[in-house]
């Protein structure tokens, strides 16, 4: 036990004397964590900004506008047809509305009025827009067929009619929410916290990678026979630098789910269950890279093949991006990454707010992943 305490802490002295490994393993995972987080971050999202020119100036054209604003995806702002185009050339605006004249007049003659929508080909939500003007035109002619219709039958004006009917179809309906949570404390799971796991997952893959990489070295170098030929039996040495790959990649997640903790507000959940999810993880992960460091010959092919390797599951596995945002067939096989199920037991544990119970079937996965990349990997490597 002594001589695997001595390799366990040597390898630990080793890690973390050298200043880059504290970047690889704290600084860039936090730096990812923000830059991705913020980019997917439905808050504080800023809205396209469009202008709207009326030339008709008539009940039905102020309508239009009303209804475009009620829908609170753009900051609409009224001006002139000049003071529009000069704002969109000098890209004040992201793109502005015409409304023509006789637009009210064809709308009661059930014509259909032009309405241009001016905008750069580099807007990506035009689209959008243009939905939501073509939506807000069928409403308005419905609002006008209607009214005039009662003006025809009543004989009262139009423009009253048709304010009423508007302001009834402006009220919205009454939609109770419901958020199933096992925690009154974790009913929402923000995508600071998706991705403040998914790259803490990323660099301690990449940080085991680099350290399972000391079996080839030591056979590079020749430090392996030198040990082999000591009283250190194979067995304690390979136990030795498991228990250090562990326990590095344990401070590793420790440091970077408490920062996360109080500089992004995440809220990991249940600490037993933590612990049974992050230990498996951590398993498969050391599994993985003892599994590449069986296919190549030195410590440079292995940190190559490697990165390309969890890198490219990394985006499978819904570390960069919402899973939810890849296609279906994408979605299956990214159950065939171990990433997917690390994700799927902390959105377990920080959405659902799962115990230790709730958090077995992914750690099986993740242990059955590096039983299969164990039996591989030590079987392929030649100590030798």
């Amino acid at each position: 036990m002594r001589r695997i305490t001595a390799i366990m802490i040597f390898e630990l002295k080793r890690m973390f004397k050298k200043p880059q490994s504290y970047l690889l393993m704290f600084g860039m995972p936090l730096l990812f964590t923000f830059i991705f987080g913020a980019l997917f971050s439905s808050e504080g999202e800023s809205k396209p900004s469009i202008a709207v020119v009326d030339e008709d100036h008539t009940t039905l054209s102020e309508a239009l506008v009303n209804e475009l604003q009620s829908k609170n995806i753009m900051d609409i702002s009224i001006l002139t047809a000049k003071e529009a185009s000069e704002k969109f050339k000098d890209q004040k605006v992201t793109g502005y509305i015409q409304i023509n004249k006789e637009f009210e007049e064809q709308m009661l003659n059930k014509e259909i009025p032009e309405v241009v929508f001016v905008y750069s080909p580099s807007f990506n939500g035009a689209k959008m827009i243009e939905q939501v003007i073509n939506d807000s035109m069928v409403k308005l002619r419905i609002e006008a067929t209607a009214a005039s219709t009662y003006q025809n039958i009543a004989g009262d004006s139009w423009k009253g009619v048709q304010g009423k009917i508007s302001n009834e179809l402006a009220t919205d309906a009454s939609i109770k929410k419901v958020v199933i949570s096992k925690s009154k404390e974790l009913e929402t799971m923000n995508n600071m916290t998706a991705r403040s796991a998914g790259f803490t997952i990323m660099f301690v893959m990449i940080t085991m990678l680099i350290i399972t990489g000391i079996f080839l070295e030591a056979r590079q170098t020749g430090v392996w026979y030198r040990m082999m030929s000591t009283p250190t039996s194979k067995k304690e040495l390979l136990i030795g630098y498991l228990l250090a790959f562990f326990l590095i990649g344990w401070i590793q997640f420790g440091v970077l789910m408490l920062v996360s903790t109080f500089v992004f507000d995440v809220n990991w959940g249940n600490v037993f269950g933590i612990f049974v999810l992050v230990s498996s993880l951590l398993l498969c992960t050391i599994g993985l890279g003892l599994f590449i460091a069986g296919f190549v010959r030195t410590s440079e092919q292995q940190s190559v093949f490697g990165n390309l390797i969890i890198v490219s599951t990394c985006m499978l596995g819904g570390v960069y991006w919402p899973l939810e945002i890849m296609p279906n067939v994408m979605q299956q096989i990214a159950k065939f990454v171990p990433q997917y199920w690390g994700l799927e037991g902390f959105a377990e544990l920080t959405v659902r707010g799962g115990t230790v119970m709730d958090v077995l079937a992914p750690s099986g996965v993740l242990l059955a992943f590096t039983l299969v990349f164990l039996l591989i990997g030590m079987n392929r490597i030649k100590f030798e």
